[in-house]
């Protein structure tokens, strides 16, 4: 029977209190620390009937206390990214509605008006003197979580306990335990953060926050500094220690197992993980939020990740319970990915007519969750190829901006955003330090790899690429960066 995600961390806090649970604010926490934290927290929340709780905090104790708390009283939680616009944030806050907002003074101020009957709780200000006891309820959900939407607006996907708690079961397979100290990295409002959280906490490893956005910027050197076992993030990440020259043996010694989700996986970062690390264990995911962080996966191991290199690395095989096939396409090997199994969300937040357009029945009538990712299958691998409402018409050709990006990869210059721009294609590249740029010698050599209506009409550097709250490369800013500096 698949544990629920609070038993697991009351377990590992019951067995092993004296082990360390959390690395924040320049200071080690142990469980039986952390227990009492959300144990002070939940006793708050309890004066709420299943609380619908939204968090905005920096990545802190109080942060995951509050997480867990919302869960042992028998609520859920929503996890918002500070860094995002204020005006956001308050997006968010209207459409959730929120029983309780807990927070620090200056975002509780921001939110009051945009939740004016939530309860707001001031996290510095709870006490651990009086303490919620037993083991709590159970709420059909876990989370929402608000992803940016097509229109601009926030889009909250709701998330089981059930769905939660499959994925976490299938976490065992990261083998944590204690002496295991994993990387949280994305920012809280980004569903792979679960994975960090939920793997550390209901394992017995100790949850290693990137507090400052110096340790966001140089990735690498906080790995080496904080002796980091497991490393979960988006392939941005590497990007970032490649671009830095601290892709070093001597920075990830101390690493067991890089797992990465969110994003393509590129061969690039492969090669310079293995010349780094060659023993290391690496693994690719693939999973929409709407199917609880990632139901793929993909081992790599110097000796043969080539194999499953493309445009981008294969995503793999479903995980157990998970399932996938492709639909739509000419023939078998290629169409739109359909996710099936009991990791899938439960539709999007006050969003009836989104959820029936996207989570429907399949052929065989299996409830399916139609990701909008055009897949191929190719040698025994499936590959994602591109977003479906990425695929562009030049000149009466479809063209898939990712391919032509993916040609921008082959010929050197591994970080590159295509958009169409009137009747032609433009494209922005990344800076590689000590390389010279020549559009061009990139021109010609992209006619080796592409026809002739898919090479950009204008390709231009850029020092730094944009990235979305994410870590993700942001398309759409770099065309508005194209447009304003081209």
């Amino acid at each position: 029977m698949t544990l629920d995600v609070i038993d697991r961390f009351l377990a590992q806090a019951a067995a092993h209190p004296d082990h360390p649970a959390l690395m924040t604010g320049g200071r080690e926490v142990n469980y039986v620390a952390l227990e009492r934290r959300v144990r002070g927290i939940a006793n708050v929340l309890a004066s709420v009937r299943k609380p619908r709780v939204l968090i905005a905090l920096p990545p802190s104790l109080d942060a995951y206390a509050s997480l867990l708390a919302a869960g042992l009283v028998g609520g859920y939680h929503t996890p918002v990214n500070l860094a995002a616009p204020v005006a956001k944030l308050r997006m968010i806050a209207e459409a959730l509605g929120p029983d309780v907002i807990v927070g620090t003074p200056d975002t509780l101020s921001d939110l009051r008006q945009a939740s004016p009957t939530a309860m707001l709780v001031n996290a510095s200000t709870i006490g651990d003197d009086s303490l919620f006891t037993g083991t709590g309820t159970r709420h059909q959900l876990a989370y929402t979580i608000f992803t940016s939407g097509s229109t601009g607006l926030p889009k909250g996907v709701v998330v089981s306990r059930r769905a939660l708690n499959h994925y976490v079961d299938w976490l065992s397979t990261f083998d944590i335990a204690h002496g295991d100290r994993v990387s949280q990295q994305p920012n809280l409002g980004f569903d792979i953060s679960m994975t960090d959280i939920f793997g550390a906490l209901c394992y017995g490893g100790a949850l290693c926050p990137l507090e400052r956005d110096v340790d966001r910027m140089t990735p690498a050197l906080f790995i080496a500094r904080h002796g980091v076992t497991v490393w979960n993030s988006t392939p941005s990440a590497i990007s970032l220690m490649m671009r830095a020259r601290q892709l070093t043996s001597a920075n990830l010694r101390s690493v067991r197992l890089f797992n990465f989700c969110g994003e393509p996986l590129l061969k690039e970062h492969l090669d310079a993980i293995f010349s780094a690390r060659p023993d290391v264990r690496v693994q690719n995911t693939y999973g929409p939020t709407e199917a609880t962080i990632s139901m793929t996966a993909l081992e790599l191991t110097a000796a043969g990740y080539e194999d499953a290199c493309s445009s981008s690395v294969a995503i793999g095989d479903p995980i157990p319970g998970m399932d996938y096939h492709l639909v739509g396409g000419a023939d078998a090997d290629q169409g739109e990915l359909v996710i099936t199994g009991p990791q899938l969300a439960e539709g999007y937040w006050g969003d009836s007519e989104k959820t029936r357009a996207v989570f429907r029945a399949t052929g065989n009538g299996e409830r399916g969750y139609f990701t909008g990712d055009w897949m191929e299958h190719v040698d025994g691998h499936v590959y994602f190829r591109e977003r479906i409402d990425f695929q562009v018409k030049i000149r009466g050709h479809r063209v898939e901006l990712d391919e032509v990006a993916a040609a921008i990869r082959s010929c050197g210059w591994p970080v590159a955003c295509v958009f169409k721009r009137g009747e032609a294609l433009a494209a922005v590249v990344e800076d590689l330090p000590g390389r010279y740029f020549d559009e061009a010698d990139l021109k010609r050599a992209l006619g080796d790899h592409i026809e002739a209506h898919a090479v950009p009409e204008r390709l231009v550097q850029i020092a730094h690429m944009p990235r979305n709250e994410n870590d993700k490369l942001d398309r759409q800013a770099a065309a508005r960066w194209f447009e304003a500096n081209a």
